[in-house]
């Protein structure tokens, strides 16, 4: 009478941060003698994108692992095939990232002499990000970075512009000086001609 086999480990949830290393141990055990024993790890899907309300609530994490897609095959990792009765196989994955969040599967295939017996045991990897949440900020105005890069030209432009300021000074004053020296010369004029008259001119 055939014996099934059984795991003897099987990968458990994880919650781990970004960055951390983790590894999810696979085992199984063939009741009865076996031409081999081939295990493989599989990626079955990355987690649906959650809501807003989700992100915003910190304290409630969710525990329930998504049911898989049965016309999803998912992406095969590894594959380790021995021969015998006893066969392990651990996955291993470092630095961890937000991509590599969702549903783990180890798949075990007994070949017993013409009859070929799959095995699965699933695990879901939560990954927590490290990096802090992103909150609005006040909107300032687009060119305000560039005040630094604008203060070199301001002051160029306020150099030429007290240049021609100065000599627009500069003109203006010879014009008074001008105006002034035409102004004594007709008061000469003025004092000449009225010393040609005698007073009996003016008494009329």
């Amino acid at each position: 009478m055939f014996k099934k086999g059984k795991f003897t480990d099987i990968p458990s949830n994880l919650t781990v941060k970004e960055g951390q290393n983790i590894e999810m141990a696979c085992a199984f055990q063939s009741g009865t003698a076996s031409v081999y024993l081939e295990i493989q790890w599989w990626f079955i899907r990355a987690p649906e994108e959650p809501s807003n309300s989700e992100e915003e609530d910190d304290d409630e994490e969710m525990e329930m692992i998504p049911e898989p897609d049965p016309d999803d095959e998912g992406t095969k990792i590894s594959t380790v095939k021995v021969q015998g009765n006893d066969i392990s196989h651990k996955l291993q994955i470092s630095r961890v990232g937000k991509s590599d969040e969702g549903l783990y599967e180890c798949r075990v295939t007994n070949a017993n002499y013409g009859e070929l017996l799959e095995y699965k045991v699933q695990a879901y990897l939560k990954v927590n990000s490290t990096r802090p949440r992103i909150r609005p900020v006040k909107k300032t105005s687009p060119l305000s970075h560039l005040t630094a890069d604008k203060k070199p030209r301001k002051t160029g432009s306020t150099a030429a512009q007290d240049g021609m300021s100065a000599d627009q000074r500069v003109r203006s004053t010879s014009s008074s000086q001008t105006s002034s020296a035409k102004t004594v010369k007709h008061s000469s004029a003025m004092c000449r001609r009225l010393s040609n008259h005698t007073p009996e001119d003016f008494s009329h």
